[in-house]
């Protein structure tokens, strides 16, 4: 998990165990000894096996480079496993880890992630389990983490050849400015297509939380229009199917719709991300030969024209592509519903300075959770914006050295 997921899911875990150590500093603080312990395994245990460190680069097919590492490692007389896109590796009877293979601007990048293999995992969550054995469990964790890193960096190199993170020649300028091109508008596309997947999941769960307030609405409305407010000798049967029948139709509507907006867009960024990745592949071979530099160069023109729409699909995305701000917000929005809430009982009441307190602390916040989302708004139209001007300057430096080259030819 790498860079801006990985903070943001160790930031969302932090919250959450925040959270849930309130109620036991307020209810259980002379117990800290006990539970304690177990939180901080569970802040170690994640934030060690998610993080995803860099190896090695260099200006091989991730495919040739994943087939080496694999080879060089079961000469060694260890148990390797393949994955679509890393190789596993056992390391002891309880240390792992996982060496991926991934295009980035600069090349294949070789990153790794810490693993624990079934026994070292069933050893693990017995200790947390035993609460007193949560420390334990916690060095445990970092000594399998210090191994793997030590193991998968002593070993990367050698999947390039010896050549990991070489430059390029001058008589290679223009195949690397095409690598270049190519995992730019790769990075990019896979960018918008992972935001606009998670805008989807986003829109699927707020299609959820309506269904259900709609089911809740419908209910009461139908149960108080036929039986009124007697709630002991009303009948149900009828507004619940009414509440269920009607919120089916809703959900299902709403799920098309949901459906045929983000489907075909992601469809699109699907095709456009594997004919990226298999002319990046066909470049970064060795068998990559000249000819085959006009046809790149075609598709990153024809790539070029896709650029704004990939960079706008990130801006639509919204807050959905950031989880850490977008949960942030979301709390801060139900403490100011709570507070005006407050703040209408109490004018109910007639509780006046009720009333200012909360309705003061609900206009704070709300305006705290405002200023958050106009800032993360404004770093990322910069972001973005940068982006997009990057690309052009990199695409006019290349349409002229390619230029040039053809004159050459």
């Amino acid at each position: 998990m790498q860079g801006e997921r990985y903070q943001n899911t160790i930031a969302l875990l932090l919250i959450v165990l925040v959270f849930a150590s309130i109620p036991l500093i307020v209810n259980f603080l002379g117990a800290w000894f006990l539970w304690a312990p177990i939180l901080a395994a569970l802040a170690v245990l994640p934030a060690a096996f998610l993080r995803e460190a860099e190896l090695d680069t260099g200006l091989e097919a991730p495919a040739r480079v994943r087939a080496a590492l694999a080879g060089n490692l079961r000469s060694e007389g260890l148990e390797v496993t393949t994955e679509p896109d890393a190789v596993w590796v056992r390391i002891d009877a309880l240390s792992a880890v996982r060496i991926r293979a991934r295009t980035t601007e600069r090349g294949t990048v070789l990153s790794s992630q810490a693993r624990a293999t079934r026994a070292g995992w069933l050893l693990l969550i017995a200790l947390v389990a035993s609460v007193v054995g949560s420390l334990p469990a916690v060095a445990l964790t970092l000594v399998l983490f210090r191994r793997a890193n030590r193991f998968a960096r002593a070993r990367a190199p050698a999947a390039f050849g010896g050549k990991g993170g070489a430059a390029v020649s001058s008589r290679d300028e223009v195949r690397a400015m095409l690598l270049g091109s190519l995992s730019s508008a790769l990075r990019i596309a896979r960018e918008a297509s992972d935001a606009q997947h998670k805008a989807h999941t986003d829109a699927q769960t707020v299609i959820a939380v309506a269904a259900f307030t709609s089911w809740t609405a419908l209910l009461i409305g139908l149960f108080v229009a036929l039986n009124g407010f007697n709630l002991i000798t009303g009948q149900w049967d009828v507004p619940i199917v009414g509440a269920t029948a009607g919120t089916l139709v809703l959900s299902v509507v709403l799920l098309a719709v949901v459906r045929r907006r983000y489907r075909p867009r992601l469809a699109r960024y699907r095709t456009w991300i594997d004919r990226l990745s298999d002319a990046f592949d066909r470049e970064m071979s060795l068998e990559a030969a000249e000819p085959s530099a006009a046809s790149t160069f075609e598709l990153l023109a024809e790539a070029s024209t896709q650029v704004p729409d990939w960079l706008n699909a990130q801006r639509r995305a919204g807050l959905s592509s950031d989880p850490a701000t977008s949960l942030g917000i979301l709390l801060l929005t139900l403490f100011v519903s709570s507070m005006f809430t407050n703040a209408i009982i109490g004018a109910l009441r007639g509780a006046l300075d009720l009333v200012f307190v909360y309705a003061a602390t609900g206009t704070v916040a709300a305006g705290i959770a405002a200023w958050i989302y106009r800032a993360w708004k404004r770093r990322e139209d910069a972001r973005l914006a940068h982006a997009q001007a990057a690309w052009d300057a990199h695409v006019k430096s290349l349409r002229a050295r390619m230029d040039h080259f053809l004159e050459e030819m």
